[in-house]
C-alpha cells in the first residue's frame, strides 16, 4: 500500500496471516531534469539486451544476484515475458559473465525498472551504475520521459546520484516466510 499502514490495517492483516511488514521507497526520475546521462561501461564490460531465447541466461543471473533459488528467477524470466513488446531484460556481461541484470517495463512516456540485480562478489565496481545508466539511455530513446522504481536500502544511493527522488513509500503486508 501507499504510504504506512493503519493499526486497523496491521489488526485486519494479522487476522488473514500477513504478520510481516516491510517498506520499499518509490523513486522516480524527470528525463527534462537531468543532463544526458554519460555512456561509460568499465574495462571489459558490455551492456545487452536479453531474449527470450537466452532466459535460462538471465534466470541465472537474477538467481546469483538476489541469492534466491533458481525456480523463482525462473518466474521472473519467462521467454514470453523478455520478448513481450515494451519489455526489454538487460545484462551486463564482464568478459562473459553476467554480473549484473535489469529488466525495462515501458508503458507511453514512462518506464518501470525492475529486477535490477549484481552478485556480492562483483557490488562496488561500477558494473550497476552502467547498467542502470545504459537502460535509461534505452528508455528515453524509446519515448520515456520518466522513470521509477522501487531500490533496496544498497542501490538507493546510487538512483539518487542518477537524479531520482522519492516520491512516496510503499508498505507491503505478507506472511512471515
Amino acid at each position: 500500500m501507499r504510504g504506512e499502514a493503519s493499526p486497523a490495517l496491521i489488526e485486519l492483516a494479522t487476522r488473514h496471516g500477513r504478520t510481516s511488514s516491510s517498506s520499499l521507497p518509490l523513486l522516480v526520475w524527470d528525463a527534462s531534469l537531468r543532463s544526458p546521462l554519460a555512456a561509460s561501461v568499465p574495462p571489459g564490460a558490455a551492456v545487452r539486451e536479453v531474449a527470450g531465447s537466452e532466459y535460462e541466461v538471465f534466470a541465472a543471473a537474477l538467481a546469483d544476484g538476489f541469492g534466491t533459488p533458481r525456480d523463482t528467477a525462473d518466474a521472473l524470466a519467462l521467454p514470453a515475458l523478455l520478448d513481450a513488446p515494451d519489455m526489454t531484460a538487460f545484462v551486463l556481461e564482464l568478459d562473459g559473465e553476467v554480473v549484473a541484470t535489469g529488466f525495462n517495463m515501458l508503458s507511453g512516456d514512462q518506464v518501470g525498472m525492475f529486477n535490477g540485480s549484481v552478485p556480492p562478489r562483483h557490488r562496488g565496481n561500477g558494473y550497476y551504475r552502467a547498467l542502470v545508466t545504459a537502460r535509461l539511455r534505452h528508455a528515453v530513446g524509446s519515448g520515456a520521459r520518466h522513470a521509477f522504481t522501487q531500490t533496496s536500502p544498497v542501490s538507493r544511493p546510487l538512483y539518487a546520484s542518477l537524479g531520482f527522488r522519492l516520491a512516496e513509500t510503499w508498505t507491503y503486508l505478507s506472511a512471515e516466510s
